[in-house]
């Protein structure tokens, strides 16, 4: 789970920028609950793929070799295909919410115009994800009064559900109110939670 270190926060206008774009995505793609990344990606025209589909063993070690930590993934538009290209790393997992979590990491990257590596960039992306997975306006709706609510709602890690369960107590004990596209991304879903009986 988190640690008690001190991180730094983006700016809101950031944030705001990431939650706009994420509710569009929802929106736009017409996403249901739990938010499975491999269809965003295919619904805008990306291709997922997966390290253990890598035959040749240079490049593999090339690909995960990383200074500080093991690569979850990475992205890149490949001129040939004319789209983006996500790689996951199911060698050093093969747990479903991490490489969820992975895709929509590198997705956050390719919509936000990520041209390169920087801790921004992985800030950025990771709030990115979790918002995308986990949008703060929902919880509520489903009912979520714990982590482990979140977790079983959402499909997604109990580390991400740890950090949003506390992205939206944080929003609701600081007088929270929903901004203008929360309010169509909760409106768009309870449509869809009544059409499908919850």
């Amino acid at each position: 789970m988190e640690s008690d270190v001190l991180k730094p926060a983006l700016p809101k206008s950031l944030y705001d920028r990431i939650e706009e774009d994420v509710v569009k995505l929802h929106i736009e793609l017409e996403l249901e609950l739990p938010v499975n990344p491999h269809i965003v990606a295919k619904r805008l025209g990306f291709v997922v793929r997966r390290f253990s589909e890598i035959n040749n063993p240079d490049a593999l070690n090339i690909l995960i070799a990383s200074p500080d930590e093991s690569r979850d993934g990475l992205s890149y538009r490949d001129p040939k295909l004319g789209t983006y290209v996500i790689w996951i790393n199911d060698l050093n997992t093969t747990y479903v919410p991490r490489l969820n979590f992975t895709i929509m990491h590198e997705i956050g990257h390719i919509r936000m115009g990520h041209r390169g590596d920087s801790s921004l960039a992985e800030m950025i992306a990771n709030y990115y994800a979790a918002y995308a997975l986990v949008p703060s306006p929902l919880p509520s709706i489903l009912k979520c009064s714990s982590f482990v609510d979140i977790m079983d709602e959402f499909d997604v890690s109990m580390d991400c559900a740890y950090n949003c369960a506390r992205r939206c107590m944080n929003w609701a004990m600081y007088g929270g109110s929903y901004k203008p596209y929360e309010e169509k991304l909760r409106s768009y879903y309870k449509k869809l939670l009544n059409k499908g009986g919850r």
